[in-house]
């Protein structure tokens, strides 16, 4: 199937050590001796002196799981999630809430979304008067996806609520769902979260009026926002290099509906040959047409899970001709028709 989840030992990717430091916040506050849990994951603890270290995906994963295994408690995830507020971000936190509105705070966010501590992709869109935060598996967590979830939530839920603490008359209540079983009690999540929790949905997301997208933040500063961004794009060449050709051409196929770009056209907008792309995507292991498919998959199944878009209707935001030939597709890709996906 496209888009295979990864499992935790295959992800090869560094990250900045704030993300353990504020972890290390939260032991400290239970009492315990943070040490423990940096050996376990082989990180040396004087790395928190210094702001620009990273650590690999595993050592943050090696980290959490002795920590979730030394402090048994059934709300750590979503205390957890407390100390990741946005100014705790650096650049990517400040720069969000220096944009214009909600909108733009949350979508510039998601357009960083590698230099965040998340482990999952998050779809951002609006339906039926919400808008929607859909939490999607990124890698196989195992018995660490809870914690990452409501990790995740809790931090999703105040920053939210800092940057739009007004209310709207007539507004629609905040509402979280998680697809798990509830570990405790609905009511403890619902004092926990301050809003209706609902457990064993189809999906992780948090809905909210959509009208508040339209909020102007109490920060906005364009300047600020532009220079911030630069030091963001700086911080992600240096944690994960230079942009490659795959990712490009994946931008390029994200933004685009209607007619997909051929290989010759890309290649023409970056000023090399058809020829010199091939090689480069070659050496990165990958094929045009593999990336292609991969994010035409990514797309079809977004559309199908949060619109109402009609399969004729989809298969041309695809450049697919004919909804026979993207039905066929679809099911070479998941081993299901679209209506069978939908249903």
């Amino acid at each position: 199937m496209i888009n295979k989840l990864l499992a935790i030992e295959e992800v090869n990717s560094r990250q900045s050590i704030i993300g353990i430091s504020l972890l290390a916040k939260l032991v400290d506050s239970h009492g315990y001796n943070v040490s423990y849990m940096f050996e376990q994951a082989q990180i040396n603890e004087q790395l928190l002196n210094d702001a620009k270290a990273t650590i690999s995906f595993q050592q943050e994963v090696a980290f959490t799981r002795a920590l979730i295994n030394t402090l048994t408690d059934d709300c750590l995830g979503f205390k957890a999630g407390q100390y990741y507020r946005l100014n705790a971000f650096g650049h990517i936190g400040l720069a969000a809430s220096s944009s214009n509105t909600v909108s733009d705070a949350i979508e510039f966010f998601l357009k960083y979304i590698r230099l965040a501590y998340t482990h999952f992709d998050i779809h951002f869109f609006t339906k039926d008067g919400n808008a929607i935060l859909r939490f999607s598996d990124k890698y196989i967590l195992g018995n660490l996806r809870r914690f990452y979830l409501e990790r995740d939530f809790s931090f999703a839920f105040l920053s939210t609520r800092d940057m739009f603490p007004r209310s709207i008359v007539g507004q629609k209540p905040k509402t979280i769902h998680f697809d798990f079983p509830c570990p405790t009690t609905v009511e403890q999540y619902q004092e926990m979260y301050e809003c209706p929790v609902y457990f064993s949905m189809p999906y992780n997301q948090i809905l909210v009026d959509e009208r508040y997208l339209d909020l102007p933040l109490p920060l906005a500063n364009p300047l600020t926002r532009e220079l911030l961004e630069e030091q963001c794009k700086n911080q992600e060449i240096a944690l994960y290099g230079p942009v490659s050709f795959d990712e490009k051409i994946r931008k390029i196929i994200q933004t685009m509906e209607g007619e997909m770009p051929s290989l010759e056209s890309i290649a023409k907008m970056h000023f090399i040959t058809a020829r010199t792309l091939r090689r480069k995507l070659k050496e990165q292991g990958v094929t045009f047409q593999h990336i292609v498919n991969e994010e035409l998959s990514k797309k079809a199944l977004e559309y199908l899970s949060t619109t109402e878009l009609s399969v004729e209707q989809i298969s041309m935001r695809l450049g697919y001709s004919e909804s026979a030939s993207f039905i066929h597709a679809f099911k070479r890709w998941t081993g299901k028709t679209p209506k069978a996906f939908r249903h």
